[in-house]
C-alpha cells in the first residue's frame, strides 16, 4: 500500500470526472467558517457602497469609470464558480497536479513584464475580458501553497538538504513578484512559507532563526540602498513618522497617506461615526479607501467596539481554518488547509498593521472586504479548497495520520 493514498472509490461519475469529488460530505462541512466568510464579504459590500455614495454626494465620483460597488458585486459573482471548483476538487488530483498548477501560475506571471498593464509606475496586471484586470501574483500565492504542500508531503526536514526544494519553490515567485515591483504581495509569502515549514516538522528555533535572518537581510538591504527608491522612501517615512509630531509635520508630503489613514482611526472613538459619515468618506483625502485603506474607514465608522468585533471575526476565521487543518489525517490536505489559514492571517495582519502604522505603507488588500478582482478571485479559490478538503477528509495511512 502506498502511504497517504486516498482509498475512497472514484468509480462514480465516470473516468473523465475523477478530478472532481462525486459528492461533498455536508455533515462535515464547516458552516461556521463559511458563515464568517459571508459576514466579511457582506461587510465589504456595505463599506464599498457607502464610499461610493459619499463620493456621489460630494461630487467626487466619475461615473464614466463605473460604479465600484457594482464592479465588486460582479467580481463576487464571477469568482463564485472558482469557489465551487475548489470545493469539489479531489485531494489526490490536487496532489498529483500541484506542480503543474504551480508551473502554469509561473508561466502567467512571466507574461507580465511583456504584455502587462502598467498602473501607478508598476506593471502587475494582465487585461482580461471578465470585467477586471488580472493580477497574476494573487492566484500565484494560492498555487504556491499547493506546491509547497506537495514538496513537504513526504519531506520531514530532517537534513539541511531537505530545505532546498521548498526554498526554491518559494523564492522563484517571490523574485518575480518583487521585480514588478510589488513589495506588499511579496511580504505575504514568507509568513505562509515559514508557517508551512513549521507545520511540516521544522523546529521552532530553526524557524525563528530564519525570521531573524530575514529581518537582518531586510535591514541591511534598507541601509545599503538595495531596495527601490520609492520603497526606500516608504520605509524612511514610516521610521521618521513613528512620533505623532513628525507625522503631522509631514502630513502634506511623504506622510500624506499614512496621516490620512491614522486620523480617521483616531476619529472613530469608541462607537464610531456611523457608516458613510466619517471624515475619510466626507473629506475624500484618504487614498485607496475601498481597497488598501479600507480598514481605516471601517475603524472610523464602526469605532473601537465595532472594528474590534470585526477584528475578532477575521482572526477567528483564520484560526478556525488552522484548527480544521489540525484535524486532518492526510498530510497533504493538512498542509494545504493550514497554508490557506496562514494566507488569510498574513493578509489580515499586514493590511491592518499598515493602516494603524505598525508597518510601512504598502498596497495590500484585505481579502473578502476590499475591492480588487484578483484578490477576490484568489480568496474564493482558497476558501473553496479549505472547505472542500476539510469536508472530504481523505483516508490516510501515513505516519502523520497517527501522530
Amino acid at each position: 500500500m502506498r502511504r497517504g493514498t486516498d482509498y475512497r472509490s472514484s468509480s462514480r461519475g465516470g473516468r473523465g470526472w475523477r478530478w472532481l469529488l462525486p459528492e461533498i460530505a455536508w455533515g462535515r462541512f464547516d458552516w461556521l467558517i463559511f458563515a464568517l466568510a459571508a459576514v466579511l464579504i457582506g461587510t465589504g459590500l456595505v463599506f464599498i457602497r457607502a464610499a461610493f455614495d459619499a463620493n456621489l454626494d460630494y461630487g467626487r465620483s466619475d461615473l464614466a469609470l463605473g460604479n465600484p460597488f457594482v464592479k465588486h458585486l460582479k467580481t463576487i459573482v464571477i469568482s463564485t464558480p472558482v469557489l465551487l471548483a475548489g470545493l469539489y476538487l479531489r485531494p489526490t488530483w490536487l496532489r498529483r497536479n500541484a506542480f503543474l498548477l504551480y508551473l502554469c501560475g509561473l508561466g502567467v506571471l512571466a507574461l507580465v513584464p511583456f504584455i502587462g498593464i502598467e498602473l501607478n509606475n508598476a506593471r502587475r496586471w494582465l487585461a482580461t475580458p471578465v470585467g477586471f484586470n488580472l493580477q497574476p501574483s494573487e492566484p500565484m500565492k494560492v498555487l504556491l501553497i499547493l506546491a509547497l504542500a506537495k514538496v513537504l508531503y513526504r519531506n520531514r526536514l530532517w537534513k539541511w538538504t531537505d530545505w532546498i526544494r521548498p526554498a526554491v519553490v518559494a523564492l522563484i515567485p517571490m523574485a518575480m513578484i518583487v521585480s514588478q515591483p510589488d513589495l506588499g504581495t511579496t511580504l505575504t509569502i514568507p509568513p505562509v512559507t515559514l508557517g508551512m515549514l513549521y507545520m511540516s516538522g521544522a523546529r521552532g528555533r530553526t524557524v525563528l532563526g530564519l525570521v531573524a535572518a530575514m529581518a537582518l537581510a531586510g535591514f541591511l538591504a534598507w541601509q545599503g540602498g538595495l531596495i527601490k527608491d520609492y520603497q526606500l522612501r516608504r520605509v524612511d517615512t514610516w521610521v521618521a513618522t513613528l512620533e505623532p509630531e513628525a507625522l503631522i509635520e509631514n502630513k502634506n508630503g511623504a506622510a500624506f497617506h499614512a496621516y490620512n489613514a491614522r486620523v480617521p482611526i483616531g476619529n472613530g472613538g469608541l462607537r464610531g461615526t456611523g457608516v458613510g459619515l466619517g471624515i475619510a468618506n466626507r473629506a475624500g483625502h484618504l487614498p485607496e479607501k475601498e481597497s488598501d485603506s479600507i480598514w481605516a474607514v471601517i475603524a472610523e465608522e464602526l469605532g473601537l467596539i465595532g472594528s474590534g468585533a470585526l477584528l475578532f471575526a477575521y482572526a477567528l476565521f483564520a484560526m478556525l481554518i488552522l484548527r480544521a487543518a489540525g484535524e486532518l489525517r492526510d498530510r497533504f490536505s493538512r498542509l494545504v488547509v493550514g497554508g490557506i489559514g496562514l494566507y488569510f492571517a498574513a493578509h489580515f495582519f499586514i493590511h491592518v498593521g499598515v493602516n494603524i502604522g505598525l508597518l510601512p505603507m504598502t498596497g495590500l488588500t484585505l481579502p473578502f472586504v476590499s475591492t480588487g478582482g484578483s484578490s477576490i478571485l484568489a480568496s474564493f479559490g482558497a476558501l473553496g479548497l479549505a472547505l472542500g478538503l476539510t469536508a472530504h477528509r481523505a483516508l490516510a495511512l501515513d505516519a502523520d495520520a497517527f501522530r
